[in-house]
């Protein structure tokens, strides 16, 4: 039969052809084979000699020299910065501006554009395989933060979402914390970062707790959505809002665009009536933050 013949000559030409194919070989190191996924560029986290830094402008709610408040009676810039001493070491400092403010307020205060220079050093935990409580842990975070400052009298008791009320002379002070975040999946966070507060003054030293408190949600890998609840007590560690206490809430937006971050958010300074705030309404504020990475 002439068929077998010709698939075993068909065979006889098929087979020493591929014998002599050269096998494939890897790409040269530092090249990404064709077809293979390239690693994103934006997922690294900064370590050792990395720095990011930038501005807060926020847009708070303020009185004005009739006691009137509006969105654009103060605004304010935060010149931000942050140094990676080590993978988990950091040193962080900002200088607060009110760059528009009223001349004088109905008390006769006279407020001014510098509010001061902080510098605060944060230290985490290095994070550690196995650790207990779930399979997300070794993914959380704990740490301390203690920091000096050199502001305006009463000014590290403000919290960032407060107009900046900077009056009276600088006056040294010291705050220290906890950093704390725990990952409850791996879309959410939970951060809670509680600090304590005293600045030396005139007449007596002043004393607070400030209590921040975020939700996190990522919504994809370059964004993330976030509730805030803020807890600021006034000097002396009072809660009432007639002696400035006040309990802040909000929302904002991360976005990281290659090398540049990027925050939005909006929400109220204070829920407490009295004291800065008469009104939840008159507590309103938008802050922008926008940051270089590398």
């Amino acid at each position: 039969m002439k068929t077998p013949l010709l698939v075993a000559g068909l065979l006889s030409i098929a087979v020493p052809a591929l014998a002599q194919t050269p096998p494939m070989e890897a790409p040269p190191p530092g090249v990404e084979a064709e077809g293979a996924p390239a690693e994103d560029a934006n997922s690294k986290e900064p370590g050792r000699g990395d720095f990011d830094a930038g501005g807060q402008l926020r847009l708070p709610n303020g009185p004005d020299e009739l006691g009137e408040y509006a969105t654009f009676n103060w605004v304010a810039v935060d010149l931000k910065g942050r140094y990676y001493l080590l993978d988990s070491v950091t040193v962080d400092g900002s200088v607060p501006l009110a760059v528009k403010k009223p001349d004088d307020l109905m008390d006769g205060s006279d407020p001014r554009m510098i509010g001061g220079m902080a510098v605060k050093l944060d230290a985490r935990l290095p994070k550690v395989d196995g650790m207990p409580g779930g399979k997300y842990m070794k993914d959380s975070e704990v740490g301390v933060s203690l920091g000096v400052a050199y502001m305006r009298e009463g000014a590290m008791l403000l919290g960032d979402k407060d107009f900046p009320l900077f009056v009276g002379g600088f006056q040294p002070g010291f705050e220290g914390g906890l950093t704390t975040k725990v990952k409850l999946s791996t879309l959410v966070d939970f951060k809670l970062l509680p600090s304590w507060v005293i600045q030396a003054g005139e007449v007596e030293t002043q004393t607070a707790v400030k209590i921040p408190i975020a939700l996190v949600l990522a919504v994809g890998s370059l964004a993330k959505v976030s509730a805030e609840l803020g807890m600021y007590t006034g000097d002396d560690y009072t809660f009432r809002g007639s002696k400035g206490g006040r309990l802040q809430t909000g929302a904002a937006l991360d976005l990281k665009i290659g090398p540049i971050l990027a925050h939005v958010g909006a929400g109220a300074a204070s829920l407490l009536t009295g004291g800065a705030y008469p009104s939840i309404k008159d507590s309103v504020y938008i802050d922008l933050n926008v940051k270089y990475a590398k």
